[in-house]
């Protein structure tokens, strides 16, 4: 009997008894676009573990949720592979959603071979996609997938500059999005312990274009007046889906960071020099110099010396004084003085600085930042009869993400507040047994995206940072983390 065959069976043992208000809601094993044994065991020792069986199932749906339903394609390869991984309900690729539906699988890589390879193969694909087009957020799959393209209904008119490829789902320019590339790479790096990709000649192309392409986004508006890198236009009616000045954007004068004229959201921003981007780009743009500095030397001392000036910025450009809350980072800045005071939830966000390991979570300022964003001073904060949480205006007004939730679990120290936080996630499913882009904030039946991966892979990664760091609030005594 296989390893996930014994799995099964000792989950089907158990089901007497485990009762829960959520459904069942996976497909059937044959169905599962990709099956790990040791993802299995993990999903096994947890459930049977937790106290409050609901919470189990919503952890049980969710967490494999990208595996079960999202490897569209994954091209098995001994020194190569590639996989492609839609977002859910768009089959497309995000290179920053990719990277957040697959990275809390990577700890348990070294246990399973055929795992390990998929994530190396989400890298590489994130790679050719960098070289493809590195100003675009969003890819079809390569040719040889054999997958449909269907036409995105949302970007027909666009005009950009460069113009897209022919892999370009949407060619929005989001500083994450390439760090996301990095991050993924460093967290199998530094979990697996592998380095063979670290000389591979596609990876080292992608991370010099990022670089490269950081360095151009570092230009004030009029240093490159009339030769921008970079325009977007879309034919809309709202306003957050183009650019202002002919597709220029706002304005801004250099002051080491880097511009990212569109949110984790895929929301144009209101000033371009986006903080938790840039905070994020920072952070891991020293990891690319820890991980090539010997293999590397050149691109890695870029890598560090752009980490540094972004970092020192930030710390001269965007900690702003508060009538209520004293100094507190900004969302975003222009380098001219002008800065929005606010947060969304699409990560990375003001909310999550500790959870890239850009600041410590007891940090003054943070810790001042934090009770702004969860206050109605922030313009996305959203309080009802029962929920409340943080927004986007990708969503418009009164929609709450739970993704806002599973980020102010992961920032907190307070129990309290972290299993009263875990309560409005559980009713926030709706009974549905996954987690939705967001939902609305007196009615939690009124909710957008109902696959929606990287909500459902969060929420998972949520549950597993509480099971090793908090088991006391939601295990059984003498829980052993597996």
């Amino acid at each position: 009997m296989s390893t996930l065959q014994s799995s099964i069976k000792s989950r089907k043992n158990i089901e007497i008894g485990y009762q829960s208000k959520f459904p069942y809601a996976r497909p059937k094993e044959p169905k599962r676009k990709f099956v790990s044994p040791i993802i299995e065991k993990v999903i096994e020792n947890i459930t049977l573990n937790m106290k409050d069986k609901d919470l189990a199932r919503l952890f049980e749906n969710c967490w494999p949720n990208t595996l079960d339903t999202t490897v569209a394609w994954f091209d098995v390869s001994e020194d190569y592979p590639r996989a492609f991984i839609v977002t859910g309900d768009i089959p497309a690729m995000w290179l920053r959603d990719s990277t957040n539906q697959i990275i809390s699988y990577v700890p348990y890589a070294n246990d399973d071979d055929k795992l390990k390879k998929l994530i190396l193969g989400v890298i590489y694909m994130q790679a050719e996609f960098v070289i493809k087009d590195p100003y675009a957020n969003a890819f079809y799959a390569p040719h040889e997938a054999k997958l449909p393209h269907p036409k995105n209904p949302w970007s027909e008119n666009d005009v950009t500059t460069p113009p897209p490829s022919n892999i370009t789902w949407e060619k929005k320019w989001e500083l994450d999005s390439l760090v996301s590339f990095l991050k993924l790479s460093h967290n199998y790096w530094y979990n697996t312990k592998d380095d063979s990709f670290l000389t591979n000649q596609v990876w080292l192309e992608a991370v010099n274009v990022v670089l490269n392409i950081m360095e151009k986004q570092q230009l004030g508006t009029m240093q490159e007046f009339g030769n921008e890198a970079y325009k977007f236009t879309r034919m809309t009616s709202t306003t957050t889906e183009t650019l202002m000045l002919n597709g220029i954007g706002a304005p801004v004068k250099r002051i080491g960071l880097v511009k990212s004229q569109f949110r984790p959201s895929d929301d144009s921003t209101t000033f371009p020099f986006l903080i938790p981007s840039n905070a994020f780009a920072s952070v891991e743009l020293s990891h690319i110099y820890e991980m090539i500095d010997s293999t590397s030397p050149d691109i890695a001392k870029k890598a560090k010396n752009l980490s540094q000036t972004i970092r020192d910025s930030i710390y001269s450009n965007a900690i702003i004084q508060h009538k209520q809350f004293e100094n507190i980072f900004a969302y975003e800045v222009d380098g001219y003085g002008s800065s929005n005071l606010m947060d969304d939830a699409n990560l990375p966000s003001l909310l999550s600085l500790p959870y890239f390991d850009f600041i410590d979570k007891n940090d003054e300022t943070y810790l001042k930042t934090r009770e702004f964003i969860l206050s109605d001073w922030n313009k996305f904060w959203f309080s009802g009869e029962k929920f409340h949480g943080v927004g986007s205006a990708h969503t418009g007004l009164g929609y709450i993400w739970p993704m806002s939730l599973c980020m102010k679990i992961l920032t907190s120290s307070d129990d309290q507040e972290i299993l009263e936080t875990l309560q409005l996630l559980k009713e926030s499913s709706a009974k549905s047994g996954f987690m939705h882009e967001s939902f609305y904030y007196n009615d939690p039946k009124n909710y957008t995206r109902s696959w929606f991966a990287w909500a459902n892979s969060l929420f998972g990664e949520t549950i597993l940072h509480v099971a090793k760091e908090k088991p006391h609030l939601i295990m059984i005594d003498n829980f052993k983390f597996f």
